[in-house]
């Protein structure tokens, strides 16, 4: 090895940052002109040839010779020469080019990311350049390693740990995968932190901020061996792990105050339940007293605002009933007794309590002798809200009721349908939803509870409640399906 070489390879081993380059030196390698082989081959065959051509010229020159054997012999002299310089160059060609396209394949191996490695002897160029290859082979490999330890350090991490805890693991994590000798993450302000200057001979210190979005929650630092180089690809990828560690303090941080509100939103719905079962039950016991009283003075002496104060009385049982269904639902407690009946005489008998004399309902009942089977109090309120519901909304319009056998099944289904505007495009998604209402409907009107509670009903029976698509001729239709069996099984 020659004092360059040697000159050329002692900064290498010192433990220094490289500095940051010139965009315009980090600019690609340009070469034009002919090839490796072809220049070789020129080069041998002008070395070859002129020594002999001008020796050969200056001889006639000086001698003054007309001999044309002499000629001849300078002619052949160089055909011999250039002769001689094909054979080695073609020889130099590929005893060159065999080692540069060794070093070629093992960059295509180390691109594909298999191992790839070289031994050269002796102290030129292109031993030189198998040197810095290896060198590459190396710190690739050790990045790939340390990228391979990053991800599984990432991926360690639960959204569950408190930011803190985090942290405090990510700076083990930067120990191992970058082989600091003391990795920190500090939740910190990172001008707060100076800037260490680095010594040569000393542990090298490195850092990166915690970016995550537009801020900075903190600061990775540590030091490094001595004998460690670092360079632009390394601190690339400790600012990858930096970025990810602060991506991950954040999520847990957004995560924890998600689950703190989660937490909170469960009690206030919790108190909210218990609050409505305590008022559901204070009320039935008064209202019952009222709905009693007005028809003991009803019936002695007749007066229309009894009625009156017996018909919301009734109304507001029914809304105190909903709520105690909805706790139930709630808690799980919603049963259903099962019972056979047949659901044309109940559709009238609740028709008839309701009392619209002046709404015609008419009634098709196709059951062919099936009965339903399922909770008959529970359905009597679940008619009650479609039967009102088509007369609030149906602009007491005409309602229809049909009763039919599910073709290939054995469920009863009873639609409900009125003339009027029908359910807008926009309420039909969310119309069972606790507490909703249309769109176009007043805010006090309805507790919003009527179709919730009757869905929730239908399917505590083994059945549903469905609303049906638009149609021509009619208005809104809700159809209620119940399991059933035929009435000589009975």
């Amino acid at each position: 090895m020659t004092a360059e070489d040697a000159a050329r390879r002692e900064p290498e081993r010192e433990p220094e940052r490289e500095p940051e380059r010139d965009p315009a030196e980090a600019a690609p390698f340009r070469r034009s002109g002919p090839a490796f082989r072809t220049r070789l081959t020129l080069g041998l065959i002008t070395a070859a040839v002129l020594p002999v051509t001008v020796f050969g010229v200056t001889a006639l020159v000086l001698t003054g010779s007309t001999d044309q054997t002499l000629a001849r012999i300078l002619l052949l002299a160089v055909a011999i020469s250039v002769a001689v310089a094909l054979l080695l160059a073609a020889v130099l060609a590929a005893n060159l080019g065999g080692e540069i396209r060794a070093i070629t394949r093992s960059v295509d191996r180390l691109t594909a990311g298999d191992g790839a490695h070289l031994e050269f002897t002796g102290d030129d160029d292109l031993t030189l350049l198998a040197e810095r290859h290896e060198r590459l082979s190396r710190d690739l490999a050790r990045r790939n390693g340390e990228l391979r330890r990053l991800l599984d350090a990432v991926q360690s991490i639960s959204l569950g740990d408190p930011p803190i805890a985090i942290a405090r693991r990510a700076g083990g994590f930067a120990s191992t995968v970058f082989g600091m000798v003391d990795g920190k993450v500090l939740l910190v302000d990172p001008a707060t932190i100076p800037v260490e200057e680095v010594v040569p001979g000393e542990p090298v210190p490195v850092r990166a901020p915690l970016a995550a979005g537009e801020g900075t929650l903190g600061l990775v630092i540590g030091h490094l061996p001595a004998t460690r180089r670092w360079e632009r690809a390394d601190q690339d990828l400790l600012e990858l792990f930096a970025i990810e560690i602060g991506a991950a303090i954040r999520n847990a941080e957004l995560y924890a105050r998600v689950e703190a509100q989660n937490r909170r939103l469960i009690s206030l719905d919790e108190t909210k339940d218990d609050f409505l079962r305590g008022v559901s039950h204070n009320l039935q016991t008064p209202l019952a007293s009222i709905r009693g009283y007005a028809q003991q003075l009803a019936a002695e002496q007749p007066d229309r605002r009894l009625d009156i104060i017996t018909e919301q009385s009734d109304r507001l049982s029914r809304m105190v009933r909903q709520l105690l269904t909805v706790t139930r639902i709630e808690s799980g407690a919603l049963r259903s007794r099962v019972e056979v009946f047949a659901l044309g005489p109940l559709v009238r008998r609740t028709w008839e309590a309701i009392g619209a004399e002046d709404v015609e309902l008419t009634l098709e009942d196709g059951s062919e002798g099936w009965l339903a089977l399922g909770d008959r109090d529970q359905l009597d309120q679940v008619l009650w809200a479609l039967l009102e519901n088509a007369l609030r909304y149906g602009a007491r319009t005409p309602i229809d009721a049909a009763i039919a056998l599910e073709p290939g099944s054995n469920d009863l289904l009873l639609t409900v349908a009125d003339h009027g505007p029908g359910v807008a495009d926009d309420d039909r998604d969310r119309l069972f939803g606790r507490f909703e209402r249309g769109a176009d409907r007043p805010t006090g009107e309805g507790s919003g509870l009527g179709l919730y509670v009757s869905r929730e009903l239908c399917r505590a029976m083994g059945g549903d409640l469905v609303l049906e698509p638009r149609a021509d001729g009619r208005g809104a239709a809700f159809t209620i399906r119940l399991p059933a069996e035929a009435a000589e099984e009975t």
